[in-house]
């Protein structure tokens, strides 16, 4: 395949940035776009002098030119067109986080297997900088021995979707429409990459808790049903743990961070660096390993341009359906463990 003609559903603000790194990619081209609401999806066409803008995704999917499509929608409408656009034999993209259950991503990864046909998921962002892929490279190269520990600290202080901006996208705030506050929005861009820096082992266990009620009140007619924290402990097949800690709405500064302890050396991001021996007065050495950004993603691209290379080259793209899967029961998992107080079992 020399080139890929994309197809977008759900033309929102997530669809904006992901056609303007189709527009910038030499061999892709959106094609088609279509939205439940008509005129964003003329006007998203407009802005990007695409050609075709649907009435309905059936008539999107029928569309020859549409190689791929990048689904778009809310998480709770993830499903239904990723699972038509397997059917019609096209590649997809898929925004996170993955699904709303273990159920529905269980049914998209088989559909995509029994299709033959690539699907990834979005959670994929976090690998794709610098620092992200350095890092891999080296732990699983056994630059800092085993590793057998890994922590991710993430806060914002008030960034609550819908609440604290983008006061129009309520849905974010909605458990039957988001799935999870937090934890989908945010998190899973961090379980996501803690995994793949390890190597995606198995989680065995999890135990976590969740927080909500940070912050001012949703505004009159606008309910909260979803965490603004959450901590998770979780214990993998090869004998190492992860901590997660994640909140879009905290009264902290300072805090946020990436750490991976190894038995040679420890790798902590923002700037990337390896703490190892030698003892120099009683301290460890602290070397930066990159010159650049830990997010620069420059000769590899952002997750949609990733998502292009790899279907036209005919590899597997980054967190495709399998993995996407298996973060999906860890969420779910963190959610049962919250909510029982317990530790459980993805």
């Amino acid at each position: 395949m020399n080139s890929l003609g994309i197809g977008v559903i759900g033309c929102g603000r997530i669809a904006q940035s992901h056609l303007k790194s189709v527009d910038a990619h030499k061999h892709a081209r959106a094609v088609a776009v279509v939205d439940v609401i008509p005129e964003r999806a003329e006007e998203t066409a407009k802005r990007f002098q695409i050609p075709k803008v649907c009435r309905s995704l059936d008539e999107l999917l029928s569309l020859p030119e549409v190689d791929a499509v990048i689904v778009c929608t809310p998480p709770a409408a993830h499903t239904a067109p990723t699972l038509a656009a397997l059917s019609a034999g096209k590649h997809v993209l898929c925004e996170k986080p993955f699904a709303l259950d273990v159920g529905e991503a269980e049914q998209m990864t088989e559909a995509a297997e029994k299709a033959g046909r690539w699907l990834s998921v979005c959670s994929a962002r976090a690998r794709c900088g610098a620092a992200a892929r350095k890092a891999r490279e080296l732990i699983l190269d056994g630059a800092i021995g085993t590793p057998y520990h890994i922590r991710s600290t993430a806060f914002r202080q008030r960034g609550r979707p819908g609440i604290d901006f983008w006061q129009d996208a309520t849905w974010f705030q909605d458990k039957s429409q988001a799935g999870g506050g937090a934890l989908m929005d945010l998190g899973v861009y961090q379980i996501d990459l803690m995994l793949w820096l390890l190597g995606n082992p198995k989680v065995k266990s999890v135990l976590a808790t969740t927080f909500q009620g940070v912050g001012a009140p949703p505004p009159p007619g606008v309910r909260q049903d979803v965490e603004d924290h959450v901590t998770a402990m979780m214990v993998l097949d090869n004998g190492a743990s992860a901590v997660l800690e994640q909140g879009w709405s905290t009264n902290m500064a300072g805090a946020d961070s990436l750490m991976v302890w190894g038995s040679k050396a420890g790798l902590r991001f923002r700037p990337l660096t390896m703490i190892s021996e030698p003892m120099v007065d009683g301290h460890l050495t602290e070397t930066r390993l990159l010159d650049v950004d830990d997010h620069d993603s420059t000769g590899h691209g952002d997750v949609t341009t990733a998502f292009i290379n790899a279907v036209i080259e005919g590899r597997e793209p980054l967190t495709p359906a399998r993995e996407a899967l298996q973060i999906t029961k860890v969420i779910d998992a963190i959610y049962r463990s919250a909510a029982s107080g317990t530790a459980v079992a993805p």
